[in-house]
């Protein structure tokens, strides 16, 4: 009797299980199936903008009814699409599903690249709201609605002109639903009227991007900020230097100061304004015994260290925001 090595054997029984559990499995594995025909299917209204987005790109704009008294349990996206076809209406030219089913808005786009190579503008091309040829037989009136496209179905504009053209047409296509769904899509501003929240997504679920193309459309619209980052250029700070007010020789003499001390030619600068002032404030106060006046004629001695860029500027305005503070409490709250 032949040895079966145990290899083959848990291989031969782990395929004899795979043909018992495929039919088990496979039964729970969703299909869907061929919804029924709708009640009635309308394409209403088709208008072509272009210079939305960007200059040159096209945008189709329908409203179309796909009546069901109950909607089937497959998705509209999976079903129904909004086609856009040749002049001889057999030629696809591009194809979006519809998000919805019953009376709502939807729309194809073009790009600025695409809408060149695929569109004539002003041709006679055929739209058309369509079941998907894999679930329905392509009849027309019955499972889709064509429109053939005419001179006034094309908005011609410039950016401006034809985003505010869009803005208008979204408002009648949302007082159109407002009368179908028996909903609020509008309200009116003193200034306008606007899309409320519920308008908002219907037409961001139609038109994706609307908010940035046509932001006024919307009573609350969302849009990228841009920002210029800008380098900051301390030029006048760059040319208050000690060797550029007072001179290559006085820069030298500082210089070996810090050399002996052991510090910067800045340091020994500021340290001989501030000695300049400690020395001016001393003998004002010891002759007048007034601390203010001592204090205010130590501030062009300040501002000359400034300029001969002895001291820096961030140091003179705090000193000078602690000197305006004194002189308030001195004056306001003491008296003089």
């Amino acid at each position: 009797m032949p040895i079966i090595p145990k290899v083959v054997k848990r291989a031969a029984c782990s395929l004899v299980a795979l043909a018992f559990a495929l039919p088990v499995f496979g039964a729970a594995i969703p299909v869907l199936a061929a919804p029924a025909n709708p009640d009635s299917i309308t394409l209403h209204t088709v208008k072509v903008f272009q210079n939305i987005f960007e200059t040159n790109d096209v945008l189709f704009v329908t409203s179309y009814d796909v009546a069901y008294t109950t909607e089937p349990d497959e998705p509209a996206k999976s079903t129904f699409n909004l086609a856009v076809y040749g002049t001889d209406g057999t030629t696809l030219i591009k194809s979006r599903p519809l998000n919805y089913y019953r009376y709502n808005v939807h729309s194809v786009y073009f790009t600025a690249a695409q809408a060149p190579a695929n569109l004539t503008w002003g041709s006679e091309y055929k739209v058309r709201v369509m079941g998907n040829p894999n679930f329905f037989p392509m009849t027309e009136d019955v499972t889709m609605d064509t429109m053939t496209l005419s001179s006034w179905s094309w908005v011609e504009g410039a950016a401006t002109a034809s985003r505010d053209m869009l803005k208008n047409h979204c408002l009648d296509l949302a007082a159109t639903l407002e009368n179908e769904w028996g909903i609020t899509l509008i309200i009116t501003t003193p200034e306008k009227q606007v899309l409320n929240s519920t308008g908002r997504t219907t037409f961001l679920d139609a038109i994706p991007g609307l908010d940035s193309a046509v932001p006024d459309l919307f009573q609350v619209a969302i849009g990228a900020i841009t920002v210029t980052h800008q380098e900051r250029a301390a030029a006048y700070e760059d040319e208050l230097t000690i060797e550029s007010q007072l001179g290559t020789q006085v820069k030298n003499a500082f210089a070996g100061v810090g050399n002996y001390l052991g510090v910067s030619v800045g340091t020994v600068a500021w340290m001989w304004i501030g000695l300049f002032m400690v020395v001016v404030a001393s003998i004002v106060f010891l002759n007048s015994g007034n601390t203010t006046a001592s204090l205010l004629l130590t501030v062009p001695i300040a501002l000359i260290g400034v300029w001969t860029g002895a001291i820096p500027m961030a140091l003179l305005f705090t000193v000078g925001v602690v000197i305006v503070v004194y002189m308030g409490y001195y004056i306001y709250l003491r008296g003089m």
